[in-house]
């Protein structure tokens, strides 16, 4: 059995969980993964948490409720603190990303270090999105691709071996931990597969002005990273 820690980031995703749990445990279903998820709350006022805990007892999930310092990437970093496996993956609590693509994410690390579900690759898309998101979208990939060797550098759905993350510091700001993780690493194996991107059709999107301009901040620090390093 191969097994695999499953971060789940969530705020405000009490109406999201319980399918995004369903779907997920039924895409693993019989295979040879052994997959936990570990949902990673930061203390939503909706009362994700109490729901997670509920799901717990149905599901194999550990949950995780933060206090201080939120955000999406210092909970996934507290993630890879309590993953126990040698895989690990993340991906949104929206259902935007496809659970159905877990066992191909978890099968191509059979050859590579770190496997991205994209929206860019070959056969992938984006569904139900605006105009101005595409636009947006299009232009922060374009300032990254620089930086990283991958189609879709935004993409928030991956999975990699812990081992290439152990011992290593992170310090990012926003919602765009894959890329400090892959510029900080220099890992350069990295798969990918193509997903269909779907907008939340339940709950409110965290994405805004403030969104955008942590990641140009966090982006001229991994220029400046990149430079001295």
């Amino acid at each position: 059995m191969v097994k695999v820690s499953l971060i789940v980031p969530t705020y405000n995703e009490k109406e999201n969980l319980p399918l995004l749990a369903e779907r997920v445990f039924k895409a693993v279903g019989e295979s040879k993964l052994d997959l936990e998820m570990l949902v990673v709350d930061d203390d939503s006022p909706d009362g994700t948490a109490k729901v997670a805990e509920d799901l717990s007892k149905k599901y194999p999930i550990k949950v995780i409720v933060r206090k201080t310092d939120k955000g999406l990437s210092p909970a996934v970093l507290e993630g890879f603190k309590h993953a126990n496996s040698e895989i690990i993956g993340v991906m949104d609590a929206d259902l935007s990303h496809p659970p159905e693509k877990i066992l191909e994410l978890v099968k191509a690390l059979e050859k590579a270090d770190f496997a991205v579900g994209s929206r860019r690759a070959p056969g992938g898309c984006v569904e139900n999105w605006p105009l101005y998101r595409r636009i947006i979208s299009a232009g922060a990939a374009l300032l990254a691709r620089p930086l990283v060797k991958v189609s879709d550098p935004m993409s928030g759905y991956f999975f990699l071996k812990k081992k290439l993350v152990e011992g290593k510091e992170f310090n990012p700001i926003g919602y765009k931990i894959m890329l400090e993780i892959l510029v900080k690493t220099g890992i350069k194996n990295i798969a990918e597969v193509p997903i269909t991107f779907k907008d939340r059709a339940l709950g409110k999107s965290k994405i805004g002005f403030k969104v955008y301009k942590q990641y140009l901040t966090h982006l001229a620090r991994l220029y400046a990273y990149k430079i001295s390093s």
